[in-house]
């Protein structure tokens, strides 16, 4: 792909001034790129298996195991943390044009995640997993006028006792990535932070929660 053949050319082409651009996006986003361009580097090598199906010492996050995968796959993660620095500069120009104009950006923070997600690989002591790392509860809509089963929408659930030993860093860094892409940020659904319907694991619908 066009992209792989730009980042791997990237260092000897780039301006030092490009190079300097993207050493720093990397440093100032390191929190979260390191996670996800691992992550990214892993789901390639895995066929694009969901990562809660790849070798326990990766699941599980061992140093050991990741310090050797980030080096077997040193390119394929500069490649995707090239990647979003080439996304985050196009887009925060755009950003700037539309607010010199007078236009804001409104953008959504889904109240969850995906299973299958950098967050809930690189943060799974915050959801409700078992020792295989495999959901126990999932989120969901109870039956209601509009369904007599409800909604099963699969997400894994917070564990909020341990977001808040943490002081909720991870929503946090969550709030703040978006207000960074935002002029004003929608959380959907916020009532979520209030009540959620939980459901177990493996249920065909949404009605047992």
């Amino acid at each position: 792909p066009l992209l792989r053949r730009v980042s791997a050319e990237f260092a000897d082409r780039a301006t030092p001034e490009q190079q300097a651009e993207f050493d720093a996006f990397c440093a100032d986003n390191a929190e979260w790129l390191d996670d996800y361009a691992l992550f990214m580097a892993l789901k390639d090598a895995h066929g694009g298996a969901p990562w809660n199906q790849w070798e326990m010492d990766l699941r599980g996050r061992d140093p050991r195991a990741l310090d050797a995968a980030a080096k077997e796959h040193t390119t394929i993660v500069h490649g995707h943390k090239f990647n979003q620095w080439l996304f985050y500069r196009q887009y925060l120009k755009l950003k700037q044009y539309a607010n010199d104009k007078g236009v804001q950006i409104v953008g959504d923070i889904p109240i969850f995640v995906a299973m299958d997600s950098a967050d809930a690989w690189a943060n799974p002591d915050e959801f409700f997993l078992d020792a295989e790392f495999q959901p126990t509860v999932v989120a969901g809509v109870p039956p209601d006028y509009f369904s007599a089963t409800g909604q099963l929408w699969g997400n894994p659930l917070y564990r909020w006792d341990a977001m808040k030993r943490t002081g909720y860093a991870w929503w946090l860094r969550r709030v703040k990535a978006a207000l960074r892409l935002y002029d004003m940020v929608r959380i959907d659904h916020f009532r979520g932070f209030a009540a959620y319907w939980e459901v177990p694991a493996g249920e065909a619908t949404a009605i047992n929660g």
